[in-house]
C-alpha cells in the first residue's frame, strides 16, 4: 500500500498524468472525427459508430502512451508490446463502458447533442484509465532486492 502511495505522490506521476491528459486530448479528437464520419457520412448508427470510433481512439492513445507517457521505463517493463497493447484495450474497457454509457444517456435521456455528450463519456473514464495503465499495463518489472 506504501508503495502505491508514494507512486501516487510522486513528482513523476504528475507529470505522467498531464502527458496522459495531452494525449487524451488527441484521443478526443481521433475518437469524435471518427464517430462524426461514420454517424454522418457513413450514416452508422449511434450504437455500433460510437464503439468504433472509441476503440479506433484507444489504439491512438495506448501508441502514444506507450511511446511517449511512459518511455521512461521502457527497458523495465514487466510485459511486451502485444501484452500492454491487449492490457491497455483491456483496462479501457471500463472507460469506454463509462464512455458509451454517458453518451447514450445524455443523448437518449436528456436529448444532448451526441458530439458533447461524447466528450462528457470521454472524461468519465479518464481517471480510470489513467489508473489502470500506471499500475498495470505499463508496470515496470518488480525489483528483486
Amino acid at each position: 500500500m506504501q508503495r502505491i502511495i508514494n507512486r501516487l505522490t510522486a513528482n513523476s506521476l504528475h507529470i505522467r498524468f498531464i502527458k496522459f491528459g495531452l494525449i487524451g486530448l488527441s484521443g478526443i479528437v481521433v475518437n469524435s472525427a471518427v464517430l462524426w464520419l461514420l454517424h454522418t457520412f457513413a450514416q452508422i448508427d449511434i450504437f455500433l459508430a460510437s464503439p468504433l470510433a472509441i476503440a479506433v481512439a484507444i489504439f491512438n492513445n495506448f501508441s502514444w502512451n506507450d511511446r511517449f507517457t511512459w518511455k521512461v521505463n521502457r527497458e523495465q517493463r514487466h510485459n511486451s508490446y502485444i501484452q500492454r497493447l491487449w492490457k491497455y484495450y483491456f483496462s479501457a474497457a471500463l472507460g469506454a463502458f463509462l464512455n458509451y454509457l454517458v453518451l447514450l444517456i445524455l443523448t437518449l435521456q436528456f436529448d444532448l447533442f451526441y458530439l458533447l455528450s461524447n466528450l462528457a463519456g470521454i472524461l468519465a473514464g479518464m481517471v480510470s484509465n489513467f489508473l489502470l495503465s500506471e499500475f498495470w499495463v505499463f508496470k515496470d518489472k518488480p525489483d528483486t532486492n
